[in-house]
């Protein structure tokens, strides 16, 4: 067991240590190597501005950098006892250099620590969200072109009202994904700003650099006010929470309308085999619950944004360990979606029309607006005229030729001109332009470490 950093002779009640600890350390677990990052940056620093020799950098680079690498190959473990990341890494630094150890929390806090490594994590994390987002709307945007022209009967009150396609239905969940990334982006900008040096929220007596460490660690730009840095926990990650819940709601239609589609006697659509489970009393059963899963892991990512929102709020300002039951919040919901997105992938790489059931599931019904349509551009009756001739006389609906319905839907958006092209060079664009973003950030790391 780890002393902790403020323990002198008095022994935590066991109880106690349990109940405030909880699965945080398991979560640290995911945050020694940006804490790791946080301390290199404050070391260099605290060299930088006279207050640690160079020897004492150097011994704790060569130290924490060994302790990363123990981490990488799965043997520095954090267990109940060590009280958290920042004080399992210090006293292991300060066995092997017990000066340089003592030395490195000079002006700051576990407080700043924690805020630093949630910001940096999250950043991460939110880059490989990103990526997968841009990478899922060009999915769905490329199965979109390839089945533009396949009919689907459009529903409204669920019930068929009138004619779509795969293209104008796949289209629509690329670009709410699109719509989903400036929210993802917003938060990205919120998290991207150094804490580091705020200490416990009150700042402290030296001449701190903090826009080099912000600037080692790859923030856009410090955090300035100390109390606000402590005040805007939970705030960001509500804020990252929320941005998540938007790509699970449209992940939730998504699998919504494909369980939908797969329900006999309809049967529009099938995967893959292999995407779906079976019965255990019923040979002939194909489920497809992952698509239930993730349409009901919406919620559980939209509860840890209330959980963490609420925690938030009616605390007074400074640290309020009410907090620390953001971060499991947070890296669950991380995990979800991630996950959820990838599962999302799969099963758009799968997904297979079947064109012949479709269309015994488009009654002529649903061609009576475009028939209505027909009667004010040849015969340049009023619409609500031709609304009602087509309402009075529905056995005599034409028989339209389906693709060629399709193209006629030529207002910007409808199914004969979905600007897919179009949509395809934006998803490029925010591609190249987060890949860049990405590379830039991980090449900051990687200079931090290798130094």
């Amino acid at each position: 067991m780890t002393k902790k950093l403020w323990q002198n002779t008095t022994e935590l009640n066991a109880l106690i240590e349990k109940y405030t600890s909880g699965d945080d350390v398991l979560l640290d677990q995911r945050l020694v190597a940006v804490d790791i990052y946080g301390s290199l940056a404050h070391a260099k620093m605290l060299q930088k501005q006279g207050l640690i020799h160079i020897n004492d950098l150097k011994n704790l680079q060569h130290g924490l950098l060994e302790i990363l690498k123990k981490c990488e190959n799965g043997d520095f473990v954090l267990q109940l006892g060590d009280e958290d990341v920042h004080t399992k890494i210090e006293s292991e630094l300060t066995q092997h250099f017990p000066e340089a150890g003592a030395r490195l929390h000079t002006g700051r806090s576990r407080n700043d620590q924690v805020l630093v490594d949630l910001r940096l994590y999250t950043k991460t994390q939110q880059l490989l969200i990103i990526e997968k987002v841009l990478q899922l709307a060009e999915h769905f945007c490329d199965k979109a072109t390839e089945l533009s022209e396949i009919p689907l009967p459009g529903m409204t009150h669920m019930q068929p009202a009138m004619l779509s396609s795969f293209g104008l239905w796949l289209a629509a969940f690329a670009e709410s994904l699109i719509d989903d990334l400036t929210i993802l982006e917003a938060a990205y900008t919120h998290n991207d700003q150094s804490p580091l040096g705020s200490g416990a929220a009150y700042g402290v007596t030296l001449p701190l650099d903090r826009v080099y460490t912000a600037k080692l660690l790859g923030f856009a730009k410090v955090q300035n006010n100390a109390l606000y840095c402590q005040n805007s926990r939970g705030k960001i990650e509500a804020s990252m929470l929320h941005s998540l819940s938007q790509v699970m709601a449209t992940l939730n239609k998504f699998a919504t309308d494909c369980l939908f589609f797969t329900t006999e006697p309809f049967s529009f659509i099938t995967f893959a085999k292999e995407l779906g489970t079976g019965s255990s009393i019923m040979p002939q059963k194909q489920n497809w619950d992952a698509l239930e899963l993730m349409r009901a892991k919406y919620h559980q990512v939209n509860s840890a944004q209330l959980l963490v929102s609420n925690s938030a709020v009616s605390l007074p300002s400074g640290y309020n360990r009410d907090l620390q039951l953001a971060k499991g919040s947070l890296m669950q919901a991380i995990e979800t979606t991630s996950e959820s997105l990838s599962v999302a992938e799969l099963f758009i790489h799968s997904l297979t029309p079947n064109q012949s059931q479709i269309v015994k599931h488009i009654p002529r019904h649903l061609f009576a607006a475009h028939w209505a349509y027909v009667l004010v551009q040849e015969q340049q009756m009023p619409f609500r005229k031709a609304y009602m001739y087509v309402k009075n006389h529905l056995e005599e609906i034409p028989d339209f030729d389906l693709t060629t319905l399709l193209y006629q839907a030529t207002s910007q958006g409808s199914t004969g001109n979905l600007q897919l092209s179009e949509l395809g060079a934006r998803i490029h664009e925010k591609k190249r332009q987060w890949t860049t973003t990405k590379a830039k950030f991980e090449h900051t790391i990687t200079h931090l470490i290798s130094e």
